[in-house]
């Protein structure tokens, strides 16, 4: 993790490795870099045709009139469009660009001087900095974002009226970020270090210490009715796991439950995977994740709420005791579901959760899975679906997401599609979309155990995981954590 300080320094005088300052598209210059070019002799910012202000993009340039020796020109797109988002991903891009220097201050968050804009810069930064490299074997060894980052310290240049303000919301940004890091360090891990007990073990390991963390094994699982969770891990020689996490403060004002899809490897059981959807299996569980790093940072934020998380972690493979198409799964509370598809085992152990979940009389019931392929055709890798049952529920998430910076989409549970979801020797099926329409049908499943709580589902299929090609300013490779920003806005709207 970065070390962030804010500080009133004049920019031209600050003691950095590199300056990065923001620029408007058009070559106007935002605050902190008319200083920045009038000490460089420049009287208008240099535009190329590779450099003309967009977002996402950069110009690095040599800085002889500066304290710092290089200057990065950091594009904001239009300057009546700047948000707090904006100012996140061109924190992100300038993490990404400043790799191999060690110290960098930042003018981008006096487009705002306020503290959410220095809170966003200051995630942005430590979301772009960040590089999984654990299992690489030397330091100067390339990672999939280019080389090994030497980037330490960042100094964020705010007015000196709102240092106070400042240091506040660098504290904020860094607990939002060290989860959203947590989480994509459990999902970047190799399948085979993170097999249910494994998986288990870390998320226990993650905990705070305000969190009390349960691990329940299968024969426990056997004997609560948990069927569709040892269903789905019935062909792996590693046993699935129920991990409930409990967060209680001092006086909650309500109590929600989280509950979170953990599959470790889902190489779709018997109905298997194409080998390049299996290329990214290790991700099928980047719903636990986000919810486990989630409830890690309740008691850093000091969030007001009673808060249950329920993941549930399988490996999904087609071994010699696999379930079969055509089998008959009860679930949790007793539904009967008859197996179309092996590889749909996402909605086996989310019945569980919600059904378990809903029983608990919680306020609120949110789930979080990479649910769909369907979801991914509707929203590519930009955008989580969100379903449910509960329209100021589902709104309050809206809202969340938005302050979060994570893009999500509303849609609808049309009941005319519960059709496809008829079998004729059980209660349910567990797959089967007709004409199209996948994600909705999946979230016409759950809907069914989650009674009259209310109620929302968060398929984070596309945006949970991102190749190399996809992926930009501070999100990805691999990983995102997505999810974890938004359900800790959530929360602590939620609570106050």
């Amino acid at each position: 993790m970065l070390a962030i300080t804010a500080a009133a320094d004049d920019p031209r005088e600050v003691r950095a490795d590199l300056l990065a300052v923001p620029v408007f598209k058009g070559g106007i210059e935002g605050p902190g870099a008319g200083q920045a070019l009038d000490a460089l002799g420049l009287n208008r910012l240099p535009v190329t045709p590779d450099f003309r202000g967009d977002i996402g993009q950069h110009l690095l340039l040599a800085a002889p009139g500066l304290a710092c020796p290089a200057l990065l020109l950091v594009g904001l797109g239009r300057m009546d469009q700047t948000d707090a988002e904006r100012l996140r991903r061109a924190a992100g891009v300038a993490a990404r660009a400043a790799r191999r220097v060690r110290r960098v201050a930042t003018t981008l968050a006096q487009v705002h001087a306020t503290g959410p804009a220095v809170e966003a810069v200051a995630e942005g930064f430590q979301l772009g900095a960040y590089q999984d490299r654990r299992y690489k074997t030397g330091e100067d060894a390339p990672s999939a974002g280019g080389e090994a980052s030497r980037l330490r310290e960042l100094v964020v240049l705010a007015p000196s009226s709102r240092l106070r303000e400042a240091q506040r919301a660098i504290q904020r940004a860094q607990v939002y970020a060290r989860a959203t890091c947590a989480a994509r360090d459990l999902v970047n891990l190799p399948p085979a270090a993170k097999r249910p007990g494994a998986l288990a073990g870390a998320i226990a390991d993650l905990a705070a210490p305000g969190c009390q963390v349960t691990v329940h094994g299968s024969q426990e699982l056997a004997s609560a009715g948990f069927g569709g969770l040892l269903a789905v891990g019935r062909g792996s020689s590693a046993t699935p796991r129920l991990v409930e996490l409990r967060y209680r403060p001092a006086t909650p004002l309500g109590h929600v439950v989280l509950a979170g899809k953990g599959v470790t490897f889902d190489a779709g059981g018997l109905n298997l995977r194409s080998s390049e959807d299996m290329a990214h299996a290790k991700s099928d569980m980047a719903g636990a994740a986000a919810v486990a790093a989630a409830c890690s940072a309740l008691d850093a934020l000091g969030v007001r709420l009673q808060v249950t998380g329920l993941l549930g972690l399988a490996e999904n493979l087609p071994g010699a005791d696999a379930q079969r198409p055509g089998d008959i799964v009860t679930v949790h509370g007793g539904a009967t579901v008859e197996i179309l598809d092996t590889g749909a085992g996402g909605r086996l152990i989310l019945a569980d959760l919600l059904d378990h979940g809903a029983r608990l009389r919680p306020d609120a019931l949110v789930d979080v899975a990479t649910l769909t392929g369907s979801a991914v055709t509707a929203l590519g890798r930009y955008a989580a679906a969100l379903m449910g049952n509960d329209d100021d529920l589902l709104d309050s998430l809206r809202r969340a997401a938005a302050v979060a910076g994570e893009d999500v989409w509303h849609l609808p549970l049309w009941a005319d599609l519960e059709r496809f979801l008829d079998s004729p020797v059980a209660d349910v099926t567990n797959a089967g979309d007709g004409g199209g329409g996948g994600a909705i049908v999946a979230g016409l499943f759950l809907k069914r155990f989650v009674g009259n709580t209310p109620w929302a589902h968060l398929d984070i299929a596309g945006p949970a995981f991102l190749p190399a090609e996809v992926a930009r300013d501070h999100r990805g490779p691999g990983a995102t954590g997505f999810g974890v920003r938004t359900l800790l806005a959530w929360l602590e709207r939620r609570a106050d």
